[in-house]
């Protein structure tokens, strides 16, 4: 399955789409969302990184990952 994944930045209400050929008479779903910075994955790999650098690493005695914590955020 092909698929089209683009980010952008409007600068109107106004917005045209360009589909692949392939695409052309059939039915295509098209899902507009807001990208809340924190996903993005620029921001989140510089995030992870300072952890790492900070910790040098090394996870203190008894840690445990929480993924419900995780993906609170």
């Amino acid at each position: 399955m092909k698929a089209v994944r683009e980010i952008i930045t409007p600068q109107s209400e106004d917005l045209i789409i360009k589909i692949p050929s392939e695409f052309k008479n059939k039915k295509i779903e098209v899902i507009i969302f807001p990208l809340y910075e924190e996903n993005n994955h620029q921001m989140r790999r510089e995030r992870l990184l300072k952890i790492y650098q900070e910790s040098n690493g090394i996870l203190p005695d008894g840690y445990k990952f929480n993924r419900e914590e995780a993906h609170a955020r």
